[in-house]
C-alpha cells in the first residue's frame, strides 16, 4: 500500500514539475491530440501511395511527375522542420502546432479540387508545410511534458504506434474510397476529420513553458534559411537523382549534380554559420551530445524500410500482379496493426534495453524483412514470404525508431527539444526520400 502511493506521489510530482497546474488527464489528452497530428501525417503520405495510379489517369500525370505527389510532401515536410521547432522552441510550441495542423487540414480541399498535375503537386507541397510545423512541436511537447524515462519511452512508442496505424489506414481508406467513391473523397475526409481536430488541440494543449532563460528571442534567420534551402536541395537531388525517365533526371544529368553539389555547399555554409552565431538553432555543441551522429544516420532506415514496403507492396500487387486496389489495401493491413503492437512492446521495455542493443536489431530485423521481400516472386507467396516480411521487418522498424527517438531526445536540452525533433524528424523523411528515389 505503501509502495503504490509513493509511485503514485512519485507520478504527481513529476507532472507538477513538468507542467505546473496540468492534470493527469490533460496531460494524457495533450498526448492523444499530438498523436492524432503524427497519424494525419503519415495518413496524407501513404494514403497517397495507393490512390496514385488512379490520380495519375485522372489528372493525366506522366510517369516522372507522379512520383512528385509523394516528392512534394516529402520535401517541405523534410526541409521546413528545422525553422518550426526553432520558431516553437523560442516562442511557443503550442500555436506552431496548431497552425500546422490547420494548415493541414484547409489544404486538403484544394488538392481534392485538383484539375491539372501542377496544381495537385504545389497543394501537396504546401500540406508538407503544415506537417513541418506540427511534427517537431509536437515531440518538444512530449520531451517537455514527460521526464521520467519510463513515461517518456511509452509516450514516444505511443507516437510511433499511431503512425504506424495512420500508415495503414491511409492505405486502407485510401483504397476502398478510391475503389467505392473517387481519390478526392480520400481529401475531403481527411479535411473533415483534422480541422474540428485541429481546433480542439487548442483548447486541450497546455501552455508548456519554453525554458529559454530569458534571453533575446533569435530564430537565427541566417541559419535555418542556409539549411533550409540546403535541405530543399538535397531531397529535390534525391527525388529526381532516383528517376531516369528523361534527359533531366538520374544520377548523372548536370540538373542533378548541380544541384546535390550546391545543397553541400549550403550544408557547410550553414555549419560556420552556426559557429559564429551567439545564439544558434542549431549549436555546435549538438553533434557532440552522446551518440548524435551516428543516430542521425540510424534515424533514416525506419521510413526507408516502411515507405518503400508500402510502395513495393502497391506496386507488385496492381502494377505487376494485376490484382485489384481493394484486395492490395487488404494485404497491407499487417503493416499498421504490426508496426502499432511492435512500436507499444518495445516502448514497454525500452528503458531496460540498452540503445545499441536495440537500435542494431532493429536494422537486423529489418534487413531480413527485405530478403523475405526479394523472395516473393508470385501474389500466391504473400502468406509464405510478404507476411512474414511485413511481421519481422515491422518489429525492426519499430525498435529503430522508438531506440533512434529516445536516445536523441534524451539527449536535448529543454530550449533545445524542438530544434533536436526538427533534425530528427528530418533524418527520418530524408531515408523516405532516399527510399523513394530508389524506387524510380
Amino acid at each position: 500500500m505503501s509502495s503504490s502511493k509513493t509511485r503514485e506521489d512519485i507520478e504527481t510530482e513529476t507532472v507538477n514539475a513538468d507542467v505546473t497546474g496540468v492534470s493527469r488527464a490533460r496531460q494524457l489528452a495533450s498526448l492523444i491530440v499530438i498523436c492524432l497530428a503524427q497519424f494525419f501525417d503519415i495518413f496524407n503520405s501513404s494514403s497517397a501511395i495507393i490512390l496514385l495510379p488512379t490520380l495519375g489517369d485522372d489528372l493525366g500525370f506522366s510517369q516522372s511527375e507522379l512520383q512528385w505527389v509523394l516528392s512534394a510532401y516529402a520535401l517541405t515536410f523534410g526541409s521546413l522542420m528545422l525553422i518550426s521547432g526553432r520558431i516553437g522552441d523560442v516562442f511557443h510550441p503550442k500555436p506552431v502546432f496548431c497552425a500546422g495542423f490547420l494548415v493541414m487540414g484547409l489544404l486538403s480541399i484544394p488538392v481534392a479540387a485538383s484539375v491539372h498535375p501542377i496544381m495537385t503537386i504545389v497543394f501537396r507541397a504546401l500540406q508538407g508545410l503544415g506537417a513541418a510545423l506540427n511534427v517537431p512541436t509536437g515531440l518538444s511537447m512530449i520531451g517537455t511534458m514527460f521526464t521520467d524515462p519510463r513515461e517518456k519511452s511509452r509516450a514516444f512508442a505511443l507516437f510511433a504506434a499511431i503512425g504506424g496505424i495512420g500508415n495503414v489506414a491511409g492505405l486502407l481508406i485510401g483504397g476502398f474510397v478510391t475503389v467505392g467513391a473517387s481519390w478526392r473523397w480520400v481529401y475531403y475526409i481527411s479535411a473533415m476529420a483534422i480541422v474540428p481536430t485541429s481546433l480542439a488541440a487548442w483548447l486541450v494543449l497546455p501552455d508548456l513553458q519554453n525554458d529559454y532563460d530569458g534571453r533575446k528571442r533569435n530564430l537565427d534567420i541566417p541559419g535555418v534559411a542556409t539549411l533550409t534551402c540546403a535541405l530543399i536541395l538535397l531531397v529535390y537531388a534525391l527525388s529526381e537523382g532516383g528517376d531516369a525517365g528523361d534527359t533531366f533526371s538520374g544520377w548523372s544529368s548536370p540538373q542533378v549534380i548541380a544541384t546535390l553539389v550546391i545543397s553541400v555547399v549550403l550544408l557547410v555554409a550553414f555549419f560556420v554559420i552556426e559557429k559564429v552565431q551567439s545564439d544558434p538553432a542549431l549549436p555546435p555543441q549538438t553533434w557532440r551530445n552522446k551518440n548524435f551522429i551516428p543516430l542521425f544516420f540510424c534515424c533514416w532506415s525506419p521510413y526507408w524500410w516502411l515507405f518503400v514496403c508500402a510502395v513495393n507492396i502497391v506496386q507488385l500487387h496492381v502494377d505487376v500482379w494485376g490484382v485489384s486496389l481493394s484486395s492490395t489495401a487488404l494485404r497491407c493491413i499487417p503493416l499498421g496493426v504490426t508496426g502499432g503492437f511492435a512500436s507499444m512492446i518495445v516502448g514497454q521495455y525500452a528503458h531496460k534495453v540498452p540503445r545499441r542493443l536495440l537500435l542494431t536489431v532493429g536494422q537486423v530485423l529489418q534487413a531480413v524483412g527485405t530478403v523475405l521481400f526479394a523472395l516473393a516472386d508470385s501474389p500466391d507467396k504473400y502468406w509464405s514470404r510478404i507476411f512474414p516480411g511485413i511481421i519481422v521487418g515491422m518489429m525492426g522498424m519499430a525498435c529503430s525508431y522508438v531506440g533512434s527517438t529516445v536516445a536523441m531526445m534524451e539527449g536535448a536540452a529543454p530550449n533545445q527539444q524542438g530544434v533536436v525533433g526538427a533534425v530528427m524528424s528530418t533524418s527520418y523523411q530524408i531515408g523516405a526520400t532516399i527510399g523513394l528515389a530508389g524506387k524510380h
